[in-house]
């Protein structure tokens, strides 16, 4: 297998913009559609707001008080959108979340915060912009966190 190809074969994967008409295909075959969108990246940004704005320091807090600072805000987060009708219950996707704040968030030393936090919500916004041209690689991640909030939501409309 030639090297090159893989390699150029990757970065497009990675660069390269779908046309809106394939992404679109991708949507309708997966059921994404522009509401969910629009929720799940309010469910996301109201998660990681809360872990940020609330978290008191690296030099002050140990990993089981950033395991709990992050429970905290899960379970406030959960709290708010039950109170909208909407119950997101899924060890998944806590374990996502909880995953991904420590990868990205809780291990960073160099948190220079709105810079550092704007970066990390501009992705996800990014990520949830039903109409945004993307990549194969955005588009495989979009499906992947849309079916897991998929299927962890329920509603307890009125």
């Amino acid at each position: 297998m030639n090297e090159n190809y893989d390699k150029s074969r990757f970065l497009a994967y990675i660069h390269q913009p779908m046309s809106m008409e394939a992404i679109q295909m991708i949507y309708t075959k997966n059921n994404i559609i522009f509401q969910k969108c629009e929720l799940f990246n309010d469910f996301v940004k109201s998660l990681l707001l809360k872990v940020f704005e609330t978290y008191m320091g690296d030099d002050v807090t140990d990993i089981n008080e950033q395991i709990n600072h992050f429970n905290w805000c899960w379970n406030k987060t959960l709290e708010d959108f039950e109170g909208e009708g909407f119950l997101f219950r899924n060890n998944n996707l806590y374990n996502y979340f909880l995953e991904f704040s420590f990868e990205v968030f809780y291990s960073n030393k160099d948190k220079t915060k709105k810079d550092f936090e704007l970066g990390i919500l501009n992705i996800w916004n990014d990520l949830f912009n039903y109409n945004k041209i993307k990549t194969n690689s955005d588009v495989d991640a979009l499906v992947e966190i849309y079916s897991l909030m998929d299927i962890s939501i329920k509603t307890n409309k009125k």
